[in-house]
């Protein structure tokens, strides 16, 4: 007597984008993504010459929203928000999810340094990796120690960055 193997095949599964990637244009922040995300946001703070933002919307077109940013020092006005900000910052971060590959971060590259950033750094988490970006020279990648941002004088220890317990 034969057996009959039956397979089940099941039809692909349709991949929805939510509102937050519509408006973004990115993934989804993962849970090591949020958790360097404010990592860094608490490490820049020190920084008091500075204002640092996170998740700001700038007025490019089309539009780009970093997952941190670093201005001059600005004084927020709490009775009047900005839905895009205009005044570039001189350092935009990205932070990559795992789900977000290198192509849409070349495209915007190009489109921070035209807008007058100074500086872009590309947050690798996967392999605790930091790659600052200044316009017209091969980016400089930090893996440990410490990493320098020549366009803001910042210095941050990557232990720090990455630590487990914050």
């Amino acid at each position: 007597m034969d057996t009959v193997e039956t397979v089940e095949i099941q039809a692909p599964v349709e991949q929805t984008i939510s509102d937050y990637e519509k408006e973004r244009g990115k993934p989804m922040p993962s849970l090591n993504h949020g958790i360097l995300q404010m990592n860094l946001g608490a490490l820049l703070k020190r920084y008091q010459q500075f204002t640092i933002g996170s998740e700001i919307t700038l007025d490019l077109s089309p539009k780009a929203t970093p997952d941190i940013l670093i201005f001059n020092k600005r004084k927020p006005n709490w009775q009047h928000d900005e839905r895009r900000v205009s005044e570039m910052p001189l350092t935009v971060i990205e932070i990559l999810s795992g789900t977000q590959g290198m192509d849409n971060f070349e495209e915007k590259l190009p489109r921070y340094f035209n807008a007058g950033v100074k500086s872009v750094w590309l947050v690798q988490p996967f392999i605790e990796t930091i790659a600052i970006f200044l316009p017209n020279q091969k980016p400089k990648v930090f893996s440990s120690g410490e990493l320098f941002d020549e366009a803001t004088g910042i210095r941050l220890s990557l232990s720090e960055i990455f630590q487990e317990d914050p």
